[in-house]
């Protein structure tokens, strides 16, 4: 059998053979006809007629004979393409099919499609493509068709499923559709359909996007924003997150967002040489400033990212994340405060664990005996003893402990170097909600170094314990005699008073014992500094009051207030090596310029001095009239005041105190108001100092204490449930008027009981005079009424002093109750006040109430009473009747829990 190529290649050959036969037969045949007709030729021209036949002949033959073979080879060509496009088609990676253009019936189909739908090439002949292969939407694909069959495009492409028959599987598809046009036909007679499989595509595309998910959600519960520098186009790119962070509420941060401007001023130097710095370095940026939000409060953030840059070097841009770091560095602080009451408490304190073995001590109990705290950790009390007690006493002193948790008295011991002192000792133990001890709190202070103050105090009648300047009487005796010496001779003077600037912030950072060395080494440096002739004193707490005598004017006055500043600014190393230095304000008054008297001048140099410092701090002022329109002002309030007392405007409102194991009302506080007539309700925070430095709160504080037992008593005698009044004492109250005989007064006249009357005392009251106050809380305690610590945790009252203290119950300060349960550190805080006062054998009462959550965490650490909006807002006085008639019965206000 010939094959194709042979075939092909005689063809022609015969064609041309058979071509010259006829040729050769016509000629033949010709010559016949002629000899027939008899026609005569010569011959001459018989050769050239024949001769010119057979080379027309072989010359047409040649002709043909090369059109037929170039046609062959064109064919052999077409064949094979044909050929080798089949075995493209039939191979391909992708699905083809041919459709005819009137009803979509497949012409046929390779076998990529075939194995995508499930079933053979010759099973989808003539099936419905658009049956096979759908598409979402129909119309669009439709209008697209339309465009290529009327030539307005060669192709178009649209996604596509396949489904496989026998799996179910679905292969999505990108299906490229052209037409195919046939030679002489108006129009295509076929479509084309090629069909590119996306499924890695589109599973590349679905783990992106859940890649982007999950980063997004991980960066949104993080609170974390991303931020992006692009150096090419110099702008800034941000996360949705960021304008959270930001407190933006606008449509485009980027553009309202300028770094530079909304870094704080303190942070801005800083952070943009730690910046400079990361980019130089090529290192990780890590940054925290405050930024301003567009809240108008600047918040704490941290910045971490990292410059990304081409091969030549090129910065290309900057990204991270940023972060608030408010929430922590405030939980930083507040932990810091925390540690800080009983770190800076002037009394040691040490905890150990049930074993006796110690676990921590605080920076005073190492003051006081000499070792240092690695020395101690570890080790039991053991190691303290004086020798001076027998087993007796430590048998005695434990079975205390074991009975009641609780022990107090003297004890001896010894210093690490060998010293022995007596100190007053309270020793508690810490149980967990199984009653079992974990930890046991010792709190001691030396007696000896108490005893020498008092003796100090005695032998300085006339001179400030601290700092050994005259005190406020000494130097008001001074100043007068200096007032006559200048009226005598008819020379000038000058009254400068020095009050330390931000005096809170160095007791409140450093503790009160460094803020009086503080205070004495200005006072110190300030006696160094003086003139021959000048006097000096204390007024009190950091108010020093300087007497220049004969100064020639204004600028004399000048040169005095900028020498003593310069003294007080020098710097003072504490023990543990930490360097302090503060400032003072200054205000100057002279004589006879602004003042003739003492009390005058005095008076006018404290005008002055609040002017001074509201220049700043180190700043200087001197009296003027204007400085007086306050003063006026605070005498218009107390004038008010003292009518409004006569004229009764004074009301008092109710807030009900409730037991948490029984949700009853067991008692209420009796809150001051002021119902001016003209300005209507006035807050106790602004009257009840103008009360205090005017006297009225003498009158005042007996009033409340009168008006709150006769409500009590009114109470009482109609019927309604027995509960305890609560009134609070103001620090001058307590210390400065007899609050006892009052009390005592205001019991006998209205015939309340005084087992039920509580009087409250804040925390700073007993810390300042603690002696005086013990002497106080001894006299309230034998009238028989109950003794309670108002605000405990804000103060840095000594804890041994508390114990010494008859109290009844301790009142944790609202601050501490109110982000419960979101802040850990008030968590902590609070639960260590309950387990402190339950420790000394005291009721625990929690302030400031508002939620379930609060309530539910207080009850389960073990609080007794709870008061606040939860259970009811201060009310007057008819309003808290009807409350008191609801729970006649006994029935509870609130709601509570009660153990299972």
């Amino acid at each position: 059998m010939k094959s194709e190529e042979g075939h092909s290649a005689l063809t022609p050959w015969v064609i041309v053979t058979l071509y010259l036969c006829v040729g050769m037969l016509w000629l033949g045949a010709q010559a016949g006809v002629l000899g027939y007709f008899d026609v005569s030729l010569n011959r001459q021209s018989l050769r050239w007629q024949i001769g010119l036949f057979i080379v027309w002949l072989l010359a047409t033959a040649l002709i043909a004979l090369w059109f037929m073979q170039r046609k062959a080879r064109a064919d052999q060509r077409g064949r094979e393409t044909a050929q080798e496009l089949e075995l493209v088609v039939r191979h391909a990676p992708a699905g083809m099919a041919r459709v005819h253009v009137g009803g979509a019936e497949i012409v046929w189909a390779n076998a990529k499609l075939a194995g995508w739908l499930g079933c053979s090439v010759e099973s989808l002949r003539g099936q419905d493509f658009r049956v096979l292969v759908p598409v979402n939407d129909q119309d669009d694909v439709a209008l697209q068709l339309q465009r290529l069959l009327d030539g307005s495009t060669d192709y178009f492409q649209v996604l596509r499923q396949c489904v496989n028959a026998g799996t179910g599987k679905v292969t999505p598809v990108l299906c490229t559709t052209s037409r195919v046009a046939a030679s002489g036909v108006d129009g295509p007679v076929a479509l084309v359909c090629v069909l590119q499989d996306l499924s890695e595509m589109v599973s590349a595309r679905n783990a992106m996007m859940r890649s982007e998910t999950m980063l997004r959600l991980a960066l949104e519960g993080s609170g974390n924003g991303v931020w992006e520098w692009d150096a090419l186009e110099q702008r800034l790119n941000f996360s949705t997150g960021m304008s959270a962070l930001l407190r933006y509420q606008g449509q485009d941060l980027a553009r309202e967002f300028d770094f530079h401007q909304r870094l704080h001023p303190e942070d801005a130097a800083g952070a943009r040489a730690q910046a400079e710095q990361a980019l130089e370095q090529g290192s990780m940026l890590v940054l925290t400033a405050r930024l301003l939000c567009f809240d108008g409060l600047y918040r704490w953030f941290r910045a971490r990212g990292q410059a990304y840059r081409d091969e030549s070097g090129r910065l290309i841009r900057i990204s991270g994340l940023l972060s608030d770091q408010t929430a922590s560095r405030e939980a930083d602080e507040r932990s810091r405060l925390a540690s800080t009451v009983v770190d800076n408490t002037i009394e040691g304190v040490v905890v150990t664990d049930a074993h006796s073995r110690i676990l921590s001590v605080n920076h005073a109990f190492t003051k006081l005996l000499g070792f240092s705290e690695a020395e101690m950790l570890g080790k039991t009390p053991r190691m303290f003893k004086s020798g001076r007690h027998d087993k007796a006493f430590y048998d005695a002193m434990w079975a205390s402990m074991h009975a009641t948790g609780h022990w107090q008295g003297e004890i001896w011991n010894r210093r690490k170097n060998g010293e022995v002192f007596p100190e007053r000792m309270s020793l508690s133990a810490v149980k967990d909600a199984n009653d079992k001890v974990t930890h046991y709190v010792c709190m001691f202070t030396d007696i000896s170094a108490e005893k020498a103050r008092e003796q100090q105090l005695e032998f300085l009648a006339h001179r400030d314990t601290l700092t050994g300047l005259p005190n406020r009487s000494q130097f008001t005796r001074m100043l007068g005699e200096a007032v006559e010496l200048s009226q005598s001779t008819n020379r000038r003077m000058a009254v400068l008073l020095f009050n330390i600037d931000r005096f809170k912030d160095v007791n409140d950072s450093y503790g009160h014992s460094i803020g009086d060395e503080v205070l004495r080494h200005v006072s110190v440096q300030m006696q160094g500094a003086l003139r021959h002739g000048d006097i000096i004193g204390r007024l009190a707490g950091d108010e020093i009051c300087v007497v220049a005598q004969s100064i020639c004017g204004r600028d004399s006055a000048v040169d005095v207030a900028e020498r003593l500043m310069a003294a007080a600014g020098q710097p003072w190393t504490t023990p543990d090596g930490l360097s302090v230095v503060v400032s003072v304000s200054a205000g100057i008054c002279l004589y006879p310029d602004h003042a003739l008297t003492a009390d005058d001048l005095l008076q006018g140099a404290h005008a002055a001095v609040y002017g001074a410092k509201a220049r700043g701090s180190n700043a200087w002022c001197f009296f003027h009239e204007n400085m007086t329109q306050a003063a006026r002002e605070r005498l218009a309030l107390e004038a008010r005041l003292r009518r409004a007392l006569e004229l009764g405007h004074m009301r008092l409102y109710y807030q009900p105190q409730i037991d948490l194991a029984t949700g009853r009302v067991v008692g209420a506080e009796a809150l001051l108001r002021w119902l001016d007539p003209e300005e209507g309700l006035i807050s106790p925070a602004r009257f009840i100092p103008v009360a205090e430095n005017s006297g009225v709160i003498g009158p005042l504080g007996l009033w409340v204490l009168g008006e709150a037992c006769r409500q009590g008593q009114q109470w009482r005698a109609a019927g309604l449930p027995d509960l305890a009044i609560a009134v609070n004492v103001s620090l001058h109250q307590f210390l400065l008027t007899d609050i006892a005989g009052a009390t005592a007064e205001a019991l006998n006249k209205s015939g309340f009981p005084a087992s039920l009357l509580e009087l409250e005392i804040t925390e700073s009251a007993l810390a300042e005079k603690p002696e005086e106050a013990l002497a106080v809380l001894n006299r309230l305690r034998e009238l028989g009424l109950r003794l309670a610590i108002d605000d405990f945790g804000t103060g840095y009252s000594s804890l041994a002093h508390l114990k010494r203290f008859p109290l009844d119950l301790l009142k944790i300060d609202q601050g501490f109750i109110r982000d419960i349960p979101h802040s850990a550190d008030d968590m902590t805080i609070s639960s260590s006040v309950i387990a402190l006062g339950h420790a000394m054998g005291l009721k625990v009462l929690a302030e400031g109430v508002e939620t379930q959550e609060q309530l539910s965490f207080l009850q389960q650490k073990g609080c007794d009473y709870f008061q606040g909006y939860f259970c009811s807002r201060p009310l007057p006085a008819e309003d808290f009747t009807r409350l008191l008639e609801k729970t006649r019965e006994g029935q509870p206000l609130v709601a509570v829990a009660t153990a299972g």
